[in-house]
């Protein structure tokens, strides 16, 4: 038996000045293009944060005084680009919007560069905007019918600028000047020329697999045509998100380095010179890009592969850290909107963690399972270990690096990711070359039959396997984070890494990890099992979602618009939900259910009688007048509708009387009332079903016709609760409804002014807290 020295532990990693200018670049301008075009607060914003990473740099810096001055210089650079880049990406997008809102959507033309999805408004793309035959700037299509990449419409539409609000925020970062809604299609064309020739051969593959017929190929189209309206449509985008393994559908570097090895090889066979062989491989690669519909992570990658054959050429050492730098601050710089991109904020964080950290993290990984007593088993078995290491290595490296931005965005955070890379990365590597086999073969239907068969086999493993790991117990759990503290966070734990960069042993990282796993699950058992009794309004937007929870059990009263609600459950420590109970089936009350799937467990679905509603897997059960529903001591009495509805108008909303009492003399009343208005609860109140209680869960988001005076005097409610979305369309609530409670002396709150309100049990009335603020201070606005 032969001995095996332990591991040893890698160099610091060299942080050149390009990463810093990068860093540098990348957070002023995705601070600059949000906040907009206001001077002041752009100018002190970004000199908070180049003076955080000057101070930063020299703190922790134990470098000669030489590397702290140019990295000082570097981020000064960075910072300095990206004050011009983005005043002038600010100035071009101001000068689109005036120019379209001052003349006929029809005078321009527009140019469909992303595939569309659809939505509730509608089929929504990215567009180039197009005068004299040259681009002036980019804008969202929004169309009642979907249209082919690379088509160029004419239109009679509406344009509206971007607005001052979160979505008005995210598109002005993206490098979009606003919305335009086409209303009628005039004329179309197709892409011309060697574009138009490699879309067209695109979407003839497409046609080919037919991706909707089935998972396998969806994820096909996926994975090498970069379509995923077929994914999406069959879940599978939210099922590989789950699973933290969409990196690898997503058309990115790891598809570009299999695409180079297989040229490579074919171009080894050849007596072609060493430039004609470059300039083949960057020919061909580039094709896959355009083919792939050049998504910006691919062309990230592709500009990668052009500066490492150069440097290949020029007979120089690449190092990817400077050259993943060097690529991400060219492509920033031309085109600045790309900062606000999540595909390559995501892409560039996690070739740049891996080039600065993965060494670092398979070192950590050999000593957790390096043994002294010398090696053992066959060569294939320790060749996969290594590989499970590799991949395991990667996987961590990329999710903690691209952690605040998915966290923040998504509003969740994979668990099973490190295991299902290890698993999936495999076999999705093997429907990468099967696929890519399948679309060359497109020519030829017979022979492409017999490749689709192992796609297709393949393809089903993956997919069955995925939905084995999502459908683990806290696969993936709802977060609730900030995307600028958290980055902060992760710099200063970055950053004192590299500062100490230590030695680990085998029982450290053991006692890490366990201390680790007993904290979370210290923490999941204290929220499972002993959650307060409590209602809570959250806030989520302009729709409703009313959490109800006492120790282990849990109820959720309609699910709000959309994700929203995914956030709310994050913050308020919630995995499970016994149950949701849908009041009616408009989609600010309804809309969150498919946003909670493989988020949070459900065990059952809750509407009324007479209503249908498609919840997946998760069994639906119905209830009519007089039935109780229990969580915990709360019991919930079903007091309309008294008949069979179809959930469709407001009137048909399941209203409940919620009571709660415990041996401490705790007690709590409330009418949750879901979008039912003052007729219906005048009905309720006339006939006795309801009288004085402690909490009202205002009708309808507070309209003018949510209550009337005489049905307040009966309630009289010592607080209520209107749910309304900042800046609505709809003027909620309404200042008459709010007139009619505080004339019966209720305490009136909105969640948008002062987002969740958790209103608990007492035993001298209602104990209520607010997620921003306190209770006093939202009653003296």
């Amino acid at each position: 038996m032969s001995e095996r020295a332990a591991p040893e532990r890698p160099d610091r990693p060299l942080l050149t000045p390009p990463f810093w200018s990068l860093v540098s670049f990348l957070s002023c301008a995705r601070l600059s293009l949000w906040v907009g075009p206001r001077p002041g607060t752009l100018a002190a914003a970004s000199a908070g944060v180049l003076a955080t990473l000057l101070a930063s740099c020299v703190v922790l810096s134990r470098t000669r005084l030489s590397t702290v001055v140019s990295v000082v210089a570097a981020l000064s650079l960075g910072a300095g680009c990206a004050g011009l880049a983005c005043a002038g990406e600010l100035a071009r997008q101001g000068a689109l919007a005036e120019a379209l809102s001052s003349s006929p959507v029809s005078a321009w033309e527009l140019e469909v560069e992303s595939d569309m999805s659809e939505g509730a408004s509608g089929w929504r793309g990215r567009a180039a905007v197009l005068r004299d035959g040259g681009r002036v700037g980019r804008v969202w299509l929004l169309a009642e019918e979907p249209h082919e990449l690379g088509d160029t419409l004419r239109c009679v539409g509406r344009f509206s600028e971007n607005e001052d609000d979160e979505w008005g925020a995210s598109s002005r970062a993206q490098g979009l000047s606003g919305t335009v809604r086409a209303v009628r299609v005039l004329s179309s064309r197709p892409a011309e020329g060697l574009h138009g020739v490699v879309l067209m051969l695109r979407e003839s593959v497409l046609r080919s697999l037919d991706a909707g017929s089935s998972d396998p190929r969806a994820l096909v189209a996926g994975a090498i045509c970069a379509s995923t309206r077929a994914m999406s449509e069959r879940g599978l985008d939210e099922l590989f998100s789950a699973c933290g393994v969409s990196h690898l559908v997503a058309v990115s570097g790891g598809h570009l380095v299999l695409v180079s090895a297989v040229v490579s090889a074919l171009l080894r066979r050849t007596r072609l010179g060493t430039l004609p062989r470059a300039l083949t491989l960057l020919g061909a690669t580039a094709l896959f890009v355009a083919f792939c519909g050049a998504p910006v992570s691919a062309v990230r990658s592709w500009v990668m592969v052009l500066a490492a054959e150069l440097s290949r050429l020029a007979g120089r050492r690449a190092h990817p850290l400077s050259s993943a730098s060097v690529t991400a601050l060219a492509m920033a710089a031309l085109e600045p909107g790309v900062t606000g991109q999540l595909g390559f904020v995501l892409s560039v964080a996690c070739v740049c963690g891996i080039c600065a950290l993965g060494g670092y993290a398979r070192y950590v990984l050999r000593v957790l399972v390096w043994r002294s007593g010398g090696t053992r088993g066959h060569v294939p078995v320790r060749a996969a270990l290594s590989s499970a290491q590799e991949a395991l290595a990667l996987t961590v490296v990329s999710q903690a690096v691209t952690m605040p931005f998915t966290c923040a965005t998504f509003g969740t955070l994979s668990l099973v990711a490190p295991l299902a890379n290890v698993l999936l990365a495999p076999l999705f590597s093997l429907v990468l070359v099967l696929g890519l086999a399948v679309a060359l073969l497109a020519w030829a239907p017979p022979l492409q039959a017999l490749v689709l068969v192992p796609c297709d086999a393949v393809g089903t493993a993956v997919v069955r396997l995925a939905r084995r790991l999502a459908g683990l117990p806290l696969a993936c759990v709802p977060v609730s984070v900030e995307e600028g503290p958290a980055l902060a966070l992760l710099g200063i734990l970055l950053a004192a890494l590299l500062v100490v960069w230590p030695r680990v042993t085998r029982r450290a990282l053991v006692g890490a990890l366990c201390a680790a796993l007993a904290l979370g699950l210290a923490w999941h058992l204290r929220w499972r099992l002993f959650a307060p009794a409590c209602v809570r309004v959250l806030d989520v937007g302009q729709g409703d979602a009313i959490l109800v929870t006492d120790g282990s059990s849990s109820l959720l009263v309609d699910t709000g618009p959309g994700d929203a609600v995914v956030g709310a459950c994050a913050r308020n420590n919630v995995t499970h939900l016994d149950a949701i109970l849908v009041t009616h089936l408009h989609d600010d009350h309804v809309g969150g259910v498919e946003a909670l799937r493989g988020v949070v467990s459900v065990g059952e679905v809750i509407v009324a009688e007479g209503v249908t509603l498609e919840a997946g897997d998760v069994p639906v059960s119905t209830v009519g007048r007089g039935d109780v529903v229990r969580v915990g001591r709360f019991s919930l009495e079903v007091l309309s509708p008294s008949g069979p509805v179809d959930g469709l108008e407001n009137e048909d909303s399941v209203v409940c009387s919620l009571s709660y009492e415990d041996q401490e003399g705790r007690t709590l009343h409330a009418l949750l009332t879901g979008d039912a208005e003052r007729d219906v609860t005048d009905t309720l109140v006339e006939a006795g079903d309801v009288g004085d209680v402690d909490l009202l869960k205002v009708g309808h988001h507070g309209s003018e016709v949510s209550v009337s005076e005489g049905a307040a005097a009966a309630l009289m409610p010592e607080v209520s609760v209107a749910s309304a979305g900042e800046g609505n369309a709809y003027g909620h609530p309404d200042p008459a409804c709010v007139e009619i409670l505080e004339d019966v002396g209720s305490t009136f709150l909105c969640t948008m002014d002062v987002g969740d309100v958790c209103v608990e049990p007492g035993v001298e009335g209602p104990v209520v807290s607010c997620q921003r603020g306190s209770v006093r201070d939202a009653t003296l606005r």
